[in-house]
């Protein structure tokens, strides 16, 4: 009853620790970043997009060691849908977002297809080593052509600019700050993973819900409030384009990144992830590209709507997953 009783408070401290752990990693990564040359715009658009994915990279790779590989799979499904229809959802609430058209023609495609992928290699229930490394072989290219973007467009360059230039704060001559930061993050992020699963399957417990379901439910959630955080201040900044790309590029490094890493340290068997789950990803990244592909875009009527299906979402995968 006491373990029972502390798993809500584990939960929380679980996403606290989260998000200090990812916020300190991406500060003392771009500060060493910047000392060894790289400029704003590579730093933003690789140390900085891989360390909103720190959260549920450790969360996954916590899970998968525990034995709890459902869990990470599971993590990384939610918490794309969550990218998508309430981080989106939330953004629209605040701000109105009209997306450029390359977003529509280049971006959500390309999630469509990753999302493919991951349906495709989980129809056996299993994400293997070989097919880990395939998805990390993908990242690479994914980055690749994302450096490229970056120095083409004026806007994301001014975005990343200013990113980097916070993360960086006022004194850049210090290394002990940065070295401290680097381990504490570090420290947070595997002590926070930890808690999190742990707290949620202990809570959960009496509801009799499967690993799946609480991987993509609550874990999902707390792990993807670096997203939410960062989409929502490019959208009240009036930058759309990037509150949008910021939480397509995260649902691409899930899977691309995250999962491609785990299962490449640790091959993942999850019996209770299906193609179900792989057809919903794909299903609503359609729905996203077919909001965003009106003139219009996304408002608060839509928003509203978005975050109600994700509400309506999560009750399903509890419902369907017990």
């Amino acid at each position: 009853m006491l373990e029972l009783s502390l798993s809500p408070l584990a939960i929380l401290l679980g996403c606290v620790l989260l998000y200090l752990g990812g916020d300190m990693l991406v500060s003392a990564s771009t500060f060493i970043a910047d000392r060894i040359g790289m400029s704003p715009i590579a730093i933003g658009a690789t140390v900085v997009a891989v360390g909103t994915s720190a959260p549920e990279l450790s969360v996954s790779l916590d899970a998968a060691f525990s034995g709890h590989s459902d869990v990470s799979v599971g993590n990384i499904v939610g918490s794309n849908v969550c990218n998508i229809i309430l981080v989106l959802g939330l953004c629209g609430l605040f701000s109105r977002l009209r997306p450029s058209r390359e977003i529509v023609r280049i971006d959500f495609p390309i999630l469509i297809v990753v999302s493919a992928i991951f349906t495709w290699m989980i129809h056996d229930q299993l994400i293997s080593r070989i097919e880990g490394i395939i998805l990390m072989l993908g990242l690479i290219v994914y980055v690749v052509w994302n450096l490229r973007r970056a120095g083409e467009d004026s806007d994301i360059e001014e975005f990343l600019t200013e990113e980097v230039t916070e993360a960086l704060g006022e004194d850049r001559s210090d290394w002990i700050k940065p070295a401290s930061r680097a381990v504490a993050g570090v420290f947070f992020l595997g002590l926070g993973a930890q808690w999190l699963v742990s707290g949620s399957l202990q809570a959960l417990k009496p509801f009799e819900l499967s690993e799946a379901a609480i991987g993509l439910t609550v874990i999902a959630l707390g792990t993807s409030v670096p997203e939410i955080g960062t989409s929502i201040i490019a959208a009240r900044q009036g930058h759309g384009d990037l509150a949008v790309g910021n939480a397509i590029g995260s649902c691409v490094f899930n899977v691309l990144g995250v999962l491609g890493f785990t299962a490449s340290v640790k091959p993942l068997v999850a019996t209770d992830v299906s193609v179900i789950d792989g057809a919903v990803l794909i299903a609503v990244s359609l729905a996203g590209l077919l909001l965003f592909a009106r003139p219009e875009g996304i408002g608060r009527v839509q928003g509203g709507i978005m975050v109600s299906a994700y509400t309506l979402y999560v009750a399903g995968a509890l419902i369907i997953q017990t």
